[in-house]
């Protein structure tokens, strides 16, 4: 009499959980991802600050940072500027 064939709401359901499972899990990465630059920027920030900081109260840098300028030797000469070499004319 009555036609109880209901497949196809059992395959909509499925479609329905599976895009909601991808969909929380979307969101979840975004989320994640989002906190990490959050934190990456702070931290950074933070850094900065820090050795700003260390800078005007005249501690050294921190370990790992740049070196400060050294007073001496500034690299090799330019060519053309310093004592000829190689064999005489006379």
């Amino acid at each position: 009499m009555y036609n109880d064939d209901y497949g196809w709401a059992a395959g909509l359901g499925i479609g329905v959980v599976i895009f909601g499972i991808v969909l929380y899990l979307a969101i979840l990465a975004l989320v994640l991802w989002i906190g990490y630059l959050i934190i990456r920027t702070a931290v950074k920030n933070g850094i900065l600050k820090a050795d700003e900081e260390r800078a005007a109260r005249g501690y050294p840098p921190r370990p790992g940072g740049a070196y400060p300028p050294q007073q001496g030797y500034s690299g090799p000469p330019a060519p053309g500027s310093g004592p000829q070499q190689g064999p005489s004319s006379t």
